[in-house]
């Protein structure tokens, strides 16, 4: 009975002997490869990461520099219009009292040179009034519709400050003005100009 035992005992066992130099080597790496793959397995991990962190944030990046410039252009779209608008509000000015047979630059006179610090125009309620000497024109209000001014000359609630001069001594007949419109404002970059200029023409002979 034993040596049966023992005869089946050498037929099922397995046929490995460590003490072959291959096999030792073999089982050595497949021991140590456990540990070299957990330590690349972490570096690759924090190169993934990295490379992943830096997907998303170029996208990001982005977006937060187009969102800026997305900003500063609606800046500088609403200070070219509110530029424009005082330009064709003194022209207005200009051509009504030509028709009405009045000085051509009558009204303007807060804007003239006698007035150094300009005049702010409010358009919708049709008043013109000389700048602060100190305090400088004060911030147009926007009510949801349209750009205006509070009463009193105090601060409205945008950022944009518009200020218009009218030069009527460039010419010695005095039948040419220049308009010089600025529109300041503190954006997402700091302080921002936007000057237009246009010249005006006393087109109509009262002699």
């Amino acid at each position: 009975m034993k040596n049966n035992k023992s005869k089946l005992a050498k037929i099922f066992r397995p046929a490995i002997n460590l003490n072959l130099p291959g096999l030792r080597k073999a089982a050595t790496r497949q021991v140590d490869g456990r540990s070299e793959n957990g330590g690349f397995t972490l570096i690759e991990t924090l190169v993934a990461v990295t490379i992943l962190s830096a997907a998303i944030a170029g996208p990001m990046v982005l977006s937060i520099k187009s969102i800026g410039s997305a900003a500063v252009s609606q800046d500088q779209l609403v200070a070219f219009y509110l530029g424009q608008e005082a330009v064709e509000y003194v022209r207005n000015v200009r051509d009504t009292n030509i028709l009405s047979e009045n000085s051509w630059l009558d009204g303007l006179g807060d804007c003239l040179p006698s007035s150094p610090n300009g005049c702010y125009i409010d358009v919708i309620n049709n008043a013109i009034t000389a700048c602060g000497t100190l305090t400088g024109c004060p911030k147009l209000d926007f009510n949801e519709a349209n750009y205006a001014y509070k009463p009193d000359g105090e601060d409205g609630n945008t950022v944009f400050i518009r200020t218009v001069k009218i030069d009527n001594l460039i010419r010695a007949d005095g039948d040419e003005a220049k308009i010089d419109v600025a529109v300041s404002w503190t954006g997402k970059y700091g302080q921002k100009t936007m000057n237009l200029q246009n010249n005006i023409f006393n087109w109509y002979d009262y002699e």
